[in-house]
């Protein structure tokens, strides 16, 4: 139980870490990572986007990728929202309401994982 309860501390430093040090950037990146589909690296960079204006978070899939699962969380882990988007190309909008350094992580029906950090100002 001991071990349990500190990685889960352990990760949440890490996760308060990065999301700080990519809150130095403009705008939201979002990034691949590691996933157990070995079909081959396809650059999403201009297929998914994400925008923060203000309170609002918009993630957008400009080519069909099929469904995407995103959930977004705090700097504490704790889910702020979630959301499927089923019929690409399309849209997510959340409402971030607190300021804070927040996590989106996006699941692609195929396995495919993405992520990106950002900040959100008063």
């Amino acid at each position: 139980m001991k071990k349990l309860f500190l990685l889960i501390i352990l990760s949440q430093v890490v996760f308060m870490t990065e999301a700080k040090q990519k809150s130095l950037e403009e705008g939201v990146d979002v990034l691949r990572v590691h996933s157990s589909i070995q079909n081959g690296y396809t650059d999403r960079s201009e297929t998914i986007s994400a925008d923060i204006t203000g309170h609002v978070l918009t993630i957008t899939f400009n080519d069909n990728v099929g469904i995407a699962h995103i959930v977004i969380k705090d700097s504490n882990g704790v889910y702020i929202d979630r959301d499927n988007v089923f019929s690409t190309p399309d849209h997510a909008t959340f409402i971030i309401n607190d300021a804070g350094y927040y996590r989106m992580d996006i699941t692609l029906s195929n396995g495919e994982q993405y992520y990106g950090y950002f900040r959100v100002e008063n």
